[in-house]
């Protein structure tokens, strides 16, 4: 012990689990470099600041931009960020789910599927989070037939439906009044081995109560129905 204490560098953990230096995050996410592992070492003598913008300064620009778009110009947006010489930020789907975070936030159901389908028009790598996210978005937003589509292609795009991604599609379902394939996906989650936990069961209740479905109502709420 030297007596010499310094603080821990501030950290930050992305959506995925992933962890890097807090200031400098957003700058990796946009130009692909990895986070150094101290903000101190860019104290070094001779050291200048990078004039214009910074890469994390434009990710956050681009997501105000989009939240700022008109309606179907999302895509406008992304594309012009995508090629820019300049600066342009990196095809990560990261910094996209960021995109589509901030527009949740705002109840803007219909960015975060333009979002989405930009993503897939750019090559933009996607992922099972991004997926849930976006069903969510469109049950959310009256569309519930294109959640499930989703959820159908999932499989096809090499994406593993997780318990969250049976969730929403239930909530889908049910917001479009289809009890019985509320059921049928909570009955395929126990097939495929995935837990089922408090927001499965009730919405499964929901299901059999919607349907007339007593017995079923009776197992699930004595906890027979859910193992």
């Amino acid at each position: 012990f030297t007596g010499d204490k310094k603080s821990p560098p501030l950290r930050f953990t992305s959506v995925d689990g992933t962890r890097s230096s807090g200031a400098l995050w957003a700058s990796s996410v946009a130009m692909g470099k990895p986070a150094m592992s101290g903000v101190k070492k860019n104290k070094k003598k001779g050291f200048k600041p990078s004039r214009g913008k910074t890469p994390g300064g434009r990710v956050y620009e681009v997501a105000q931009e989009i939240l700022n778009a008109p309606e179907g110009g999302v895509a406008a947006v992304i594309a012009a960020a995508l090629n820019d010489k300049e600066a342009p930020i990196r095809r990560d789907p990261r910094a996209f789910t960021m995109f589509s975070t901030r527009c949740r936030k705002k109840g803007d159901w219909s960015k975060c599927v333009e979002i989405f389908d930009a993503m897939r028009d750019q090559g933009v790598e996607t992922n099972t989070i991004v997926y849930n996210a976006t069903m969510s978005a469109c049950s959310k937003g009256g569309d519930w037939e294109r959640a499930l589509e989703l959820f159908e292609t999932m499989p096809q795009e090499g994406h593993v439906r997780s318990t969250i991604t049976y969730n929403v599609a239930m909530s889908a379902c049910m917001r479009g009044g289809d009890w019985e394939r509320a059921l049928e996906l909570f009955d395929q989650m126990a097939e495929e081995g995935l837990e089922r936990d408090h927001v499965s069961i009730n919405t499964a209740m929901a299901a059999a109560e919607a349907g007339g479905q007593t017995e079923r109502l009776k197992e699930l709420t004595s906890g027979a129905g859910a193992t």
